[in-house]
């Protein structure tokens, strides 16, 4: 009885460790690849290019309902192992195999290791005039926008925008900055998802005509409008983070226009005329005019 007692105790230890993580065993060709076949599906690429591969690792794991994953501590960007071939966990699947949600989760990640990068190496050499703008931005924004904050009591529900008790808060720089860092990479990976589905997974025939343009601008609209577009933050203190992990920033304080100009330009690789129309298409909710603060 006792030998299989012990026995169940391993096992269960076992199905409860995390899943193992194997590095990428040529991660430049690799890296290379997935780059090029990014770009020639008409996905963002430049930034993915000034991301160093000597700062981010990358590895396959059987990641449990994710995509991917980028952990920031040990700059480490953990890909699911059916994003590999054969799950083998040695070269990626052809990015047009790839699933629409899975390349939003992707880019959503690939942004947060990104904007790591950025914030690691600014003032130094290594930064890009794109990576430079970017973290001057960001700084800016952190200032007027995600400092002084109001908070959701939980995450937003799709496509709905209602009253919700709200709370105001001061955040503590490293609060907002990831308050911050977490809205972008949400509009990141939205807006990948549905330039997918508004030009038919970038066919060449539907890539931005202008009924393809028109769709995308319309459900940036509605997302924006509803109050979607929204971060959260896990809070530095440690005690309230064990009863709650994360705050939700309120639909109030979505994403504003001049960010996602920002990041259609700079990392999402549309041209500032495209940008620029994004952001002045976008119409507030009824009712809500300067509900949502700019800079």
């Amino acid at each position: 009885m006792t030998s299989a007692i012990r026995l169940l105790a391993l096992l269960l230890l076992v199905l409860a460790s995390p899943a193992s993580a194997a590095p990428v065993p040529d991660p430049q060709g690799e890296w290379a690849r997935l780059t090029q076949e990014a770009a020639e599906m008409g996905l963002p690429s430049r930034f993915l290019r000034l991301l160093p591969l000597e700062f981010v690792k990358l590895e396959f794991a059987d990641l449990k309902n994710v995509a991917a994953e980028y952990h920031p501590d040990s700059h480490r960007m953990v890909f699911h192992l059916s994003l590999s071939e054969g799950n083998q966990g040695k070269r990626f699947r052809p990015i047009r195999d790839i699933s629409s949600q899975d390349l939003a989760t992707l880019y959503h990640e690939l942004f947060h290791a990104y904007f790591d990068y950025v914030d690691f190496a600014s003032g130094t050499p290594k930064m890009t005039p794109q990576g430079a703008r970017l973290h001057e931005e960001a700084k800016r924004f952190l200032s007027c926008r995600y400092t002084v904050v109001e908070l959701s009591p939980g995450p937003p529900r799709k496509g709905v925008l209602k009253k919700t008790r709200i709370e105001k808060r001061r955040l503590a720089e490293r609060e907002g900055w990831d308050a911050l860092n977490e809205t972008w990479g949400v509009f990141v990976g939205w807006a990948i998802w549905n330039k997918l589905e508004a030009t038919d997974r970038l066919s060449p025939a539907a890539r931005w005509d202008w009924d393809a343009l028109e769709d995308f601008l319309e459900r940036l609209d509605d997302a924006y409008s509803s109050g979607d577009l929204t971060g959260y933050f896990e809070p530095v203190n440690p005690e309230e983070r064990k009863t709650i992990p994360r705050r939700y920033l309120a639909p109030t304080h979505g994403i504003s226009t001049p960010e996602i100009a920002l990041l259609l330009e700079v990392i999402l690789d549309e041209p500032p005329g495209m940008a620029r129309l994004a952001a002045s298409w976008i119409a507030l909710p009824d009712g809500a005019a300067g509900r949502i603060k700019t800079c």
